[in-house]
């Protein structure tokens, strides 16, 4: 599963939903991404996605960050990735439930 095609193209596509987000909370400009990750969220109905898969992920995504990190993975630097995974699990979520 992990190596097939569509599963990289999408887990690529995860980072550089991550990353976008993280560019514009450095810039202070989320509110127009915002509505770029409602419509993601949205579009994720589809897929079967629901609320609760939410959590599930961003796990995945902070042992990941810490695997990948080590040492330099502190309890701030997993609140500050606490924070962009709010940002982005709201508002897709929010997106799916409109």
């Amino acid at each position: 599963m992990f190596e097939a095609p569509k599963f990289k193209k999408h887990a690529a596509g995860v980072i550089r939903t991550i990353d976008k987000t993280v560019q514009m909370l450095q810039n202070s400009n989320i509110s127009e991404f915002v509505d770029v990750l409602g419509k993601l969220g949205k579009r994720h109905i589809k897929y079967g996605v629901v609320e609760a898969h939410y959590p599930v992920l961003g796990n995945a995504v902070f042992q990941t960050l810490e695997e990948a990190i080590g040492d330099g993975f502190t309890p701030e630097v997993k609140e500050g990735w606490v924070e962009v995974w709010g940002v982005i699990s709201k508002a897709m979520i929010e997106g799916a439930a409109n």
